[in-house]
């Protein structure tokens, strides 16, 4: 299972994850926090290409949520129909504050209008929200997670956070894995750098080996 690890911040370095993956490096590319212009989206996919994406990439790490746009940039290599289910605290579906720049809070709105691969579009904030999940569909899956859904007794995040247990989101995330053909999960949500990591992390390295059971 290759893992991806897109570096805005230099959170992973802090955290020790960088020797888990593939980093590319984006901390020199301006115009990427929160928002995102034409000219760094088309360093960011040149920086892709040159790391062989999508090649193997079945996991892949977003940095924290103001980075969250990345999954609209990562689905667009899908040549394939497919459905895209998106754990969130935040529902990521507000037309951007500001003309011609796509943002981490517009990214499910503009993924719906752009990807024409795009079939159903479902967003759970809670576990209850699992009914939501029962879609007749057998199309490929996409998995994006916020982990701004999870308590803040779990790990911390640079967003206001929800409630859920790291066992709930587990237990979806396996069933999800059992019963369709999961393209690959991108995971953001990491604190700021100047913050301590260590909760993230060892989050991170569990979903590494969640990942690595259910590819094994």
């Amino acid at each position: 299972m290759g893992v991806l690890i897109c570096d805005f911040t230099g959170v992973y370095e802090k955290e020790g994850l960088i020797p888990a993956g593939t980093a590319i490096d984006l901390k020199d590319i301006s115009g990427t926090g929160m928002y995102i212009d034409e000219e760094a989206e088309e360093s960011i996919r040149k920086r892709l290409q040159d790391a062989g994406f999508p090649g193997e990439y079945r996991l892949r790490f977003l940095d924290n949520g103001n980075y969250h746009y990345m999954t609209r940039i990562l689905a667009s290599y899908i040549d394939v129909p497919f459905d895209l289910i998106t754990f969130d605290n935040h529902t990521d579906d507000k037309p951007s504050a500001f003309e011609g720049l796509r943002s981490c809070g517009s990214w499910r709105l503009d993924i719906k209008k752009e990807n024409r691969m795009l079939q159903e579009s479902i967003l759970i904030q809670k576990a209850e929200d699992l009914d939501l999940l029962h879609v007749r569909s057998a199309l490929p899956l996409y998995i994006s997670l916020d982990k701004d859904i999870l308590s803040g007794d779990v790990l911390n995040t640079n967003w206001d956070q929800g409630d859920m247990t790291e066992e709930e989101l587990f237990g979806i995330l396996d069933m999800l894995y059992k019963t369709r053909n999961v393209i690959a999960l991108d995971v953001c949500g990491e604190d700021l750098p100047d913050k301590p990591c260590a909760l993230n992390a060892a989050f991170n390295k569990r979903i590494m080996n969640m990942l690595q059971y259910v590819h094994a």
